[in-house]
């Protein structure tokens, strides 16, 4: 399944160089991006238990008008947010996402609307220290939604950010434990910001 989520988005990704290729502005960048998501675990017996997900990183973006794809490499930290869990998470995760986008040209100011999902592959992952040997159960599908702005710099450079709303959905971890606590995994959720430098080609 994980494996088919991946491959799904690098064709739209290639899909969207195609399809745009004519007739079409395309641009490529590079940028930073954080993303903060809570509620990523298990509710159960009117309890919660779970964490919160801080994570910054760089990512490259490929843009073809009404398209974005986007690949990041990003640094996490899991912090506790029940009184069961004590530990020191820390994740090294590659990111794949598509957005479609509709861009509206206001001068040397561009407004576009986002929406579109990604995917997350985490490539390790430390608790306290020690190495997990399955980082890919923390792997997570999420949804996105926002709105972005380009700035231009000059004919064929711009400044570009985003403000994103990221819903994670549970991953194979939380759905396992929501399975032994007879409970319910939950979705996490939180903003993701990005700011970055284009090239228009």
């Amino acid at each position: 399944m994980q494996k088919k989520v991946v491959l799904a988005l690098l064709m739209a990704a290639l899909l969207a160089g195609g399809v745009f290729a004519e007739g079409f502005s395309m641009s490529a960048g590079t940028g930073l991006f954080f993303d903060f998501n809570v509620h990523n675990g298990v509710l159960y017996n009117g309890k919660y238990d779970g964490t919160r997900i801080m994570t910054l990183g760089v990512h490259g973006f490929f843009d073809a008008t009404y398209a974005e794809a986007d690949i990041s490499l990003a640094y996490g930290k899991l912090i506790s947010e029940s009184d069961k869990h004590d530990f020191d998470s820390r994740m090294m995760q590659l990111g794949l996402a598509f957005l479609g986008k509709y861009p509206f040209e206001l001068g040397d100011f561009t407004l576009f609307p986002l929406l579109g999902f990604d995917y997350n592959v985490v490539l390790s992952h430390t608790v306290a220290g020690t190495r997990d040997p399955e980082p890919g159960k923390w792997n997570q599908l999420g949804l996105l939604a926002g709105a972005g702005a380009d700035f231009d710099l000059t004919d064929v450079l711009y400044l570009r950010g985003e403000g994103l709303f990221h819903i994670r959905l549970p991953n194979t971890f939380w759905k396992n434990q929501a399975s032994a606590a007879g409970g319910s995994a939950t979705f996490g959720m939180g903003p993701r910001i990005k700011i970055g430098v284009g090239y228009r080609f």
